[in-house]
């Protein structure tokens, strides 16, 4: 049986990073020592080289079926593959929709054919994302693949839906991954934060209230059936109070915060560049110190990426009428290593931490970095800089504000199940 040996790594294990060596048997880890010596085994120096378990995205869009024009599963887990991943999870804002036994079990298909990392789905939380009927979670469940339920492209409007899908969900041991937007809080157009650039530019804004507003009532919902519910893409500072107070008070709930958020805020945004389109919105300087405070202190234990493909053609439309979304599945990790941990806003094990366990936590994912556990690992050099380009993407899509940063901590391998893809 083949074996490889990670020989002196600096290496996330237990919550903090340790001179160790790593051997791996097979698929599965088999020793992580202070010094290992394996004589018939591959050895690579990692010469200080940091190595964790591989990342987990419990919030990506792969498009498939039905947009395969700006993703599939096969070029969106490629992505994924050379952002140190090895486990996502797709949203159900697919066509047809994922809410249904029919189109999960062809999704199941694609996934065992295309996949190049572990890859599922959530199922709908209500029929074509309508807010107007639960679609059968029961049965939806039975499918290995779906690892919760989510509406994500849409806030659940209605406060009687949302109860009942939470107390349906709380029956079945399952989660609700909500995207919270408050439909009456928007105005039509809106493209960008209601801040200083939106007013200097004449675009109209997306205000806080349409985030927080819908995580203030689904958390009192909460508070009444106690079922597991975790909020997506936190951008507001009133979000990450409201997350924080009901964590305190014990209940089952949780947080994810996007690069992109703790990267960038709405003074950033360049020339109306749609690539800097994203809902929710980049947002105040405030905003994202919330964010970073949020992610320091737990509130925010998750970060995903959000990965959102478009075509060319709908992004280079005037930013009003682009759609939302960026790509981010191949660069999450280097660009926050070099953006908010370089500058020591927040620390490497932080950042690990809600790349890895953290996410599977809250899925209940069977996933861990332990002897005798699959060995999914990834290698990055934090001291190699490039530069993103064009031409290096492997999504199928291209639109992200990042082409042209400079960033630190370069990918050198990533093992899925003891297979190894050097970079």
């Amino acid at each position: 049986m083949n074996k490889i040996l990670f020989k002196n790594g600096l290496v996330y294990y237990h919550q903090k990073l340790s001179s160790l060596d790593v051997l791996v048997e097979g698929d599965t880890i088999k020793a992580i020592e202070e010094k290992i010596d394996e004589k018939d085994a591959q050895v690579i120096d990692l010469k200080g080289k940091l190595l964790t378990h591989s990342f987990i995205d419990i919030h990506v869009h792969l498009r498939e079926p039905g947009f395969e024009y700006k993703e599939t599963v096969a070029t969106g887990s490629k992505s994924a593959l050379y952002g140190g991943y090895s486990h996502i999870v797709a949203m159900a804002n697919t066509l047809p929709c994922m809410d249904n036994e029919e189109t999960i079990e062809r999704f199941e298909k694609i996934v065992a054919k295309d996949a190049c990392v572990h890859t599922y789905t959530y199922s709908a939380i209500t029929k074509g994302l309508a807010g107007k009927e639960l679609v059968n979670m029961e049965d939806n469940l039975r499918h290995q693949i779906v690892a919760g339920f989510s509406d994500d492209g849409k806030g659940v409007q209605s406060d009687a839906m949302m109860k009942a899908a939470m107390t349906k969900a709380k029956a079945l041991d399952s989660i609700i991954v909500a995207h919270c937007e408050d439909e009456s809080e928007l105005k039509p157009g809106g493209c960008i934060h209601e801040g200083n650039y939106a007013k200097e530019h004449e675009l109209i804004g997306i205000n806080n209230e349409s985030e927080f507003k819908q995580v203030a009532r689904d958390l009192d919902i909460v508070r009444t059936v106690h079922n597991r519910y975790h909020v997506c893409h936190v951008s507001t500072h009133q979000t990450v109070d409201l997350l924080r107070k009901a964590k305190a008070e014990g209940l089952p709930v949780s947080g994810e915060v996007s690069p992109h958020h703790l990267v960038l805020t709405d003074e950033n945004i360049k020339n109306c560049d749609p690539n800097y389109k994203m809902n929710p919105p980049l947002r105040s300087k405030e905003d994202r110190e919330a964010l970073i405070k949020g992610l320091n202190d737990g509130t925010l234990s998750v970060i995903a990426t959000d990965h959102a493909p478009h075509s060319e053609e709908e992004k280079e439309r005037h930013i009003s009428k682009a759609p939302f979304g960026i790509i981010g599945l191949q660069h999450c990790f280097p660009l926050i290593y070099t953006y908010v941990v370089k500058t020591g806003e927040t620390t490497l094990e932080t950042v690990l931490e809600a790349m890895s366990a953290a996410p599977a936590k809250v899925l209940k994912m069977p996933v861990e970095f332990e002897v005798g556990s699959k060995a999914d690992l990834c290698v990055f050099d934090l001291e190699e800089k490039f530069i993103i380009k064009k031409e290096d993407i492997v999504s199928k899509a291209s639109n992200t504000p990042f082409i042209g940063y400079p960033c630190y901590g370069k990918i050198k391998y990533n093992m899925i199940e003891g297979k190894l893809t050097e970079f």
